[in-house]
């Protein structure tokens, strides 16, 4: 009896420590950090490979390294063909509260939709696990030109929203703007009388369906018409109560159509599409939500972006505004920016404050921005503003026509956000706080495309009577500290001068200012210059063209194969052009086509080519470093679509038939 009581009290004690033991694991299990993964997205591109980065983050550090396994599945995306499988793990060091895992993304040219992978954590070493998985997005970026006019069916997956005669709405006002979400439809029917409500969008549809706005056209292919002048302003709507309140009046005086949220959250997934915006400046006046009759603001814009994601602004006209379209990004937060903007297929006219520089038909600071087959200018009268304005990172401008403006480019430093596209703004910012790892390999990748922009197959016209003597501005205005500093690939345009000297001494192609004028110290901008054409010649017959400056006293300029009025770098024209001691850095001059004698290489008014020797098959190939994320497809059509362009065998923005 003594025994078995004795070997029970054993029994007891075994099962009570290892009751203690296993409470003694699951207490330290209990105390080990949290990772959470976070999805990621990226830009397809052409050929290089990209990088889907999935940021990990733990609840908090421990002094230990922690191994975390991982692995690819496919969603809609396919492992091969569009990124590479993995089956790897990653590292946490010691101390630290975070680590990034890449994935490789295949670049190609094909038409397709965005695609999705996911990505799976598993079996953490030193740590607990909490969202384990995240879908990684790839954005396609491939598309067609748009067509001349504007599909608006509704999308069968959200709500549609008719307005016009006959139509369920009858005013814009009745629109339940602060509460659209994803597929939602807004179609606004062409009338003979403009619509005078403004419009203002604080919601998000999704990347695959996205909240329109678009315009039902006329018979005769009217696009509905929405006017500033005398136009109401809606009440308070949800998110907007902070912009559109009695304390923010000012604000109600910036647009006719309005993109903004709150602190926390933006708009995002938004197409605009098939409308005829106009008279949103100082000259015409609104009604105010309090009912107030009030003049709008400088600066006003016919489409305005305090802060987006993935906007879509297409096949619109916009008109007598201050700026045609106006987009913000502010330093406070990630809601405050805006990133990813396609404005495809417009026609810009008429906007710019007169006796004003400050204003444009397209003044765009964000994250990715995508031009194409827009038809820009001329400006408002008296404007001294550009056709386009751009403080962006990842900046490509392709296949537009310009006309007009007192530059048809203006690619200068970022304002108000330059914590998010530079690195070492970022680190000042942090006054020696240890940097986010996961933002600052963000601030790393957008400073990448920060450094680089592109601009190719465009048209453009500049007659002196009309139009500045500086076309294209490259580096900084304000803040040499912020410049560009980087490099502008500028290849397959066409640019026809018409100037002259009477009225304008010279014309400048690429404008690279100094840094320092006082202590002559140079930019450090690069211009990549290659398969243009660039045709100076007299606005009025018989008259003296003005001299052609290609740079002006700055800068790198590499000229590759170009056809460039012969009398650019006589020496008569080089002391009018460059009278001081610093001057642009030329080189490549020899790879220039021999124009002397040439005929004129393009119709001055339509910039299509003339077949002449000097342009056909004279095209050079483009560098590896163009032609795998920017090759040349297509070319512009007059006016704001575009077609295919088989090769690029000629000089210019089109090939010869």
């Amino acid at each position: 009896m003594r025994l078995k009581t004795h070997s029970c009290s054993i029994v007891t004690i075994l099962l009570f420590s290892l009751l203690l033991v296993a409470c003694g694991n699951r207490s330290v299990r209990n105390q080990l950090p949290i990772v959470d993964i976070s999805n990621a997205t990226v830009t397809e591109g052409n050929k290089r490979p990209t990088n889907l980065v999935f940021p990990l983050k733990l609840d908090k550090p421990i002094d230990k390294d922690i191994h975390i396994e991982y692995a690819t599945s496919d969603g809609t995306a396919t492992a091969g063909s569009d990124y590479h499988s993995v089956n790897d793990s990653v590292v946490i060091p010691a101390n630290s509260s975070s680590a990034t895992i890449s994935i490789i993304v295949s670049g190609d040219t094909d038409i397709e939709n965005d695609e999705t992978m996911v990505l799976t954590l598993r079996n953490p070493v030193n740590a607990r696990l909490g969202t384990a998985k995240a879908t990684g997005t790839i954005y396609n970026d491939d598309m067609p030109p748009p067509g001349t006019s504007s599909s608006c069916a509704p999308s069968g997956h959200g709500t549609d929203y008719p307005v016009g005669p006959q139509q369920k709405y009858s005013s814009l006002l009745q629109v339940p703007w602060s509460s659209l979400g994803p597929g939602d439809t807004v179609r606004i029917f062409w009338r003979k009388e403009p619509y005078r409500e403004k419009i203002l969008i604080s919601t998000r549809g999704s990347k695959q369906r996205p909240i329109r706005i678009c315009g039902i056209a006329g018979a005769n292919g009217e696009r509905p018409i929405i006017s500033g002048d005398r136009a109401a302003t809606p009440p308070r709507l949800g998110n907007l109560d902070n912009y559109f309140s009695n304390d923010h009046n000012n604000f109600q005086g910036l647009g006719l159509i309005i993109l903004s949220g709150n602190y926390n959250e933006k708009p995002a997934n938004i197409i605009i599409d098939g409308l005829h915006l106009q008279y949103a400046r100082t000259e015409y006046t609104f009604t105010n939500s309090q009912g107030e009759k009030k003049n709008y603001r400088d600066g006003a814009a016919c489409i305005r972006l305090q802060a987006a994601d993935n906007v879509v602004i297409r096949n619109n006209e916009l008109d007598h505004c201050g700026n045609g379209i106006f987009t913000m990004s502010q330093e406070y937060n990630e809601a405050s920016l805006t990133r990813n903007i396609l404005i495809e297929g417009n026609y810009l006219h008429d906007n710019g404050q007169p006796d004003s520089y400050r204003q444009h038909n397209l003044y765009v600071q964000a994250i990715g921005a995508i031009y194409q087959y827009n038809r820009l200018g001329p400006n408002a009268p008296g404007s001294a503003g550009a056709n386009l304005k751009d403080r962006s990172a990842g900046t490509v401008i392709r296949y537009n026509w310009f006309e007009g403006g007192t530059r048809s480019m203006d690619l200068v430093e970022v304002e108000d956000s330059a914590p998010w596209f530079i690195e070492q703004a970022y680190l000042d910012s942090l006054g020696g706080a240890t940097p986010d790892p996961a933002r600052l390999a963000d601030v790393r990748a957008t400073e990448a495309r920060y450094r680089k922009t592109y601009v190719y197959g465009n048209q453009i016209l500049n007659i002196g009577s009309e139009a500045g003597s500086n076309l294209i501005h490259y580096g900084y205005d304000n803040d040499p500290e912020l410049a560009r500093k980087g490099t502008l690939y500028f290849y397959n345009n066409t640019l026809v001068l018409r100037d002259d000297r009477e009225s304008e001494w010279r014309v400048r192609v690429f404008d690279v200012s100094l840094y320092d004028e006082t202590k002559g110290v140079p930019g450090e901008e690069i211009i990549e210059a290659f398969n243009n054409i660039i045709y100076l010649v007299s606005e009025t017959p018989q008259a003296t063209p003005s001299y052609l400056c290609v740079g002006n006293e700055s800068g790198t300029i590499n000229l590759g194969a170009n056809w460039i009025s012969d009398h650019w770098n006589n020496t008569e024209t080089f002391s009018e052009c460059y009278p001081y001691e610093t001057k642009p850095v030329f080189n490549g001059v020899k790879n220039l086509v021999n124009t002397v004698g040439a005929a004129s290489p393009v119709n001055i008014k339509t910039l299509t080519p003339n077949d002449i020797p000097t342009i056909r098959n004279h095209a050079q190939p483009l560098p590896t470093t163009v032609s795998d994320n920017h090759p040349v497809k297509y070319q512009y059509v007059a006016h704001q679509t575009g077609e295919p362009r088989l090769s690029v065998d000629d000089l210019g923005a089109m090939e010869l038939p």
